[in-house]
């Protein structure tokens, strides 16, 4: 939609009628306080003192309840470079009451991305964003920023900044020549100063996903000047969230090389930084030098993002960008939200690509997304999933997803990958016009999305077995994936913690290929297993310790079992796995006859104390491990409330609000229907336009030893939820009619 063209919508919400011209900053807190928190935005949360102030003083019962946003990103395009102007203001309340209408809370800028490259206009953008932020106020909407702290622009030819066009034309790409960037200065230092060295060639790192250069975050010049910005930005636009973005080495193990990493890795780890021919150094997990170095990638952005936090006022919100917290390869990239969490307060994760793919399915979000829900939880943080889309099929879906998932649900389409036309680009609507179904849906039952995942089985997530073992997928990462994937598309309820826990809510325990364990995390199973825990480990466990050094005593001796194990020898190399040839050989697990006898039904079962602990020793990536694992937790699954009914592929999930089960389903797979002609010129993929779903029948029981005494089927889809009833004692059934996309059945005791 194009609102330089469209007519002002008339009566958008009984809330705006009550919008006059005296509005200011504390009468909008004042509103807050009570409209907002009861729509469940605030919930007392400590968030902008911009736009907050002194609200904070409510209920202690409010205290521990987190904001829950419906959020939009606030797209600027190259019309927004001729601000001010009538007409642009009015395109701003216009799309601003089309966001009130749609059920959103919160807007977060997209465009004039690379902020360095926007230097010379600060002053005239920022005074934009003030105006949208105040228009935006009168709507109790949030506004935050959102741009790149790290990375500029730089073509060095026609066909690079072509590249920029075609690719990243939603930056607004308003870069300057080289000559003129090498003389630019902030803060008392230039700002070519600040880039990024390669390790091998000692040149500034190009980014060729960008078309950009990055400046170091261990560059003090750099720090004092970003922190500089943030200040001169709140002041000047009275934004009430940040999120400051691309706070990861983008070159991956070629950054960084300057002066000041270097001096960082001699003074805080005592080590030099060697060659790229030294081979017992790049790429080597055996040397404590470059797991030291893995170290000090993961920590630098840390460190950048607490000087970010301390030019903020207390308890900004402050979030950073962030599409995987599990891979294998991050620590090339130094990204993890477990870093990130020690200054920012609000979690993210960034589901790249489309959602759902054009395959129909979304579940490999699952994985990634239970990482970051546990480390929101332990942090009482908020957090978003970022999905991409144009079309309001594609909008709903992400939305459902996330809610799904128990994340709140930040929308975006990112018009500026397509290859369309101008005129093209300009029939695509708003991201405010998609999201409305959804957004208000929640608004107005916002009951039935609260509450903590029902289930007493979690998969542990080793960060020291990724960061200091894990070379490749198949090493670490992939088993965790499949752990996730397995549990979820058996509808087996599961939670992620990066912790061994205490016997409690959880009291199964799930160890997929987990070589790094220290002795604390080993008494802390044996404690678990002793009071009456299960553990449920498969493939290679605890054969070094959480700084990835040998273990005097592999973890399963301790109990007993006999195992060799069987590891690839792995040459360094620069840059470091690129020389590793397909199918890469595993760490493998070896048991000899005589204890492979004492095994029942392929696993080693072993009472310890009032606990249990299951081994195998294949991987959970194997066919039948998985099937062995979803078996023996399936055969143990007694909590909760098991539905029956519903076709295969249908994915549920469980929440647990007071005396209230909420069970959550979705389709885990859907049909696409691709655009005729739209691709993303990124993935070079044709975009979703529609997805077709298969509407259920019938109805489905739902069968639990707890005593219900309603049972309520809510939907989307339905203008009233379906009332259940009971067939027995503990059985109660309800219709599924007209119900297609995405539905809650809400259980009360």
């Amino acid at each position: 939609m194009n609102f330089n063209n469209s007519s002002p919508k008339q009566n958008i919400l009984p809330l705006l009628q009550s919008t006059s011209d005296g509005w200011t900053r504390r009468s909008f807190v004042q509103t807050l306080g009570g409209a907002a928190l009861s729509a469940g935005l605030l919930s007392n949360f400590p968030v902008a003192v911009s736009a907050i102030e002194n609200s904070a003083a409510k209920s202690s019962s409010e205290k521990n309840d987190r904001p829950h946003y419906r959020a939009i990103g606030w797209w600027l395009t190259f019309d927004d470079l001729t601000w001010p102007n009538p007409e642009l203001m009015d395109k701003i309340r216009r799309r601003a009451d089309q966001c009130a209408a749609s059920g959103v809370n919160c807007c977060i800028v997209f465009g004039a991305h690379l902020r360095w490259d926007f230097m010379p206009l600060w002053e005239r953008f920022h005074d934009e964003l003030r105006f949208v932020a105040d228009e935006l106020h009168q709507r109790k909407i949030f506004l935050f920023d959102h741009h790149s702290a790290t990375i500029v622009h730089r073509p060095r030819n026609r066909d690079e900044a072509l590249d920029i066009w075609r690719r990243n034309r939603h930056h607004v790409p308003f870069y300057p020549s080289r000559d003129i960037a090498a003389t630019w200065e902030f803060a008392g230092s230039h700002l070519n100063d600040w880039r990024m060295l390669d390790v091998e060639t000692g040149a500034p790192v190009f980014v060729p996903a960008y078309t950009a250069e990055q400046f170091c975050m261990n560059h003090p010049g750099f720090r004092k000047g970003y922190a500089a910005y943030v200040k001169k930005l709140l002041a000047d636009t009275g934004m009430d969230g940040l999120m400051s973005d691309d706070m990861i080495f983008y070159a991956d193990w070629r950054a960084c090389g300057c002066k000041f990493c270097r001096d960082r890795f001699k003074c805080e780890y005592g080590h030099d930084l060697p060659p790229v021919s030294d081979t017992s150094f790049w790429g080597n997990r055996r040397s404590q030098a470059f797991r030291d170095w893995i170290k000090m990638r993961f920590q630098t952005p840390a460190d950048f993002l607490a000087e970010v936090k301390n030019a903020l006022p207390r308890n900004f919100p402050l979030l950073t960008c962030c599409s995987s917290s599990d891979n294998f390869y991050l620590p090339s990239f130094g990204m993890s939200y477990q870093d990130f969490i020690q200054s920012c307060n609000h979690v993210m994760l960034e589901m790249v690509g489309q959602t759902p793919a054009i395959e129909g399915t979304w579940d490999e979000r699952v994985p990634s997304q239970l990482l970051h829900l546990d480390i929101a939880g332990k942090h009482n943080a908020p957090c978003f999933g970022l999905g991409y889309g144009f079309f309001p099929d594609t909008a709903f879906f992400i939305w459902a997803v996330n809610k799904f998932l128990g994340s709140d649900c930040w929308f975006s389409t990112v018009k500026g990958r397509l290859d369309a036309s101008p005129t093209e680009l300009a029939a695509l609507a708003d991201d405010s016009e998609l999201v409305g179904e959804g957004f208000n849906w929640e608004k107005t039952n916002s009951e039935l999305f609260r509450g903590e995942a029902e289930t007493d089985t979690a998969i542990f997530f080793s960060r020291a077995t990724r960061d200091f073992y894990s070379e490749v997928i198949g090493d670490y990462c992939g088993d965790y994936n499949a752990s996730c994937l397995n549990l979820s598309r058996e509808n087996l309820p599961c939670e992620v913690v990066t912790e061994i826990p205490s016997l409690g809510k959880t009291r199964c325990l799930i160890l997929s290929s987990v070589m790094c364990l220290s002795i604390v995390q080993r008494k802390q199973l044996a404690d678990f297993l002793y009071v009456g825990g299960m553990v449920i480990a498969t493939g290679p466990n605890g054969y070094y310790d959480e700084q990835g050094n040998p273990a005097a005593k592999p973890w399963l001796e301790e109990f007993g079992a006999t195992v060799e194990l069987i590891e690839p020898d792995r040459p360094g190399n620069f840059p470091p796995y690129k020389n590793f040839k397909t199918p890469v050989e595993l760490t493998k697990c070896r048991v000899p006859e005589s204890f492979q006898k004492t095994f029942q039904n392929g696993w080693f079962d072993l009472p310890v104390s009032k606990g249990r602990l299951l081994w195998r020793p294949e991987r959970i990536s194997n066919k039948n491990t998985r099937a062995a694992v979803a078996a023996l937790l399936q055969s143990r699954y007694q909590s909760g409330v098991k539905i029956s009914g519903l076709p295969d592929g249908w994915m549920l999930r469980q929440y647990r609000d007071g005396n209230r089960l909420l069970i959550h389903a979705l389709p885990g797979k859907v049909v696409t229907s691709l655009h005729p002609t739209l691709k993303n010129q990124m993935t070079k993929q044709r975009i979703v336009e529609k997805l077709v779903f298969t509407p259920l029948v019938g109805t489905v029981a739902l069968n639990s030893q707890l005593k219900f005494k309603s049972v309520r089927l809510h939907s989307p889809d339905l203008i009233q939820p379906h009332v259940g009833s009971t067939r027995s004692a503990n059985e109660w059934i309800v219709e599924t009619a007209n119900v297609s996309r995405y539905f809650i059945v809400e259980c009360e005791a």
